[in-house]
């Protein structure tokens, strides 16, 4: 018997999951997930829309698991310019959403 757990390298997020429609430097923000998620703390991920776009860089600094939900706070540490968030959506579309 085992609970399934999924471990997320990136935060991808929709605004009904906590994505502000326009994310600033140094602000945090709430996020909530359905689903078991875990998630490394203190560390830069890529911060992406629902539509796989990458916003920037945020760093998760908690988060709590239930069976049903994941909920956790993260601050954005970069925003993206326009040609470094499409180096890294040419990435994201190449290697997993194409």
């Amino acid at each position: 018997m085992g609970q399934p757990v999924e471990m997320n390298t990136v935060l991808k997020l929709s605004p009904e999951q906590g994505l502000p429609a326009a994310p600033e430097e140094g602000s945090s923000y709430a996020f909530a997930k359905r689903g078991a998620r875990l998630y490394p703390l203190g560390v830069p991920v890529e911060l992406i829309g629902p539509d796989w776009k990458t916003i920037g860089k945020a760093v998760i600094d908690e988060f709590t698991v239930s069976l049903a939900e994941t909920r956790g706070r993260f601050r954005v540490v970069q925003r993206f310019t326009p040609e470094q968030a499409e180096a890294f959506n040419r990435v994201w579309r190449a290697d997993w959403v194409d």
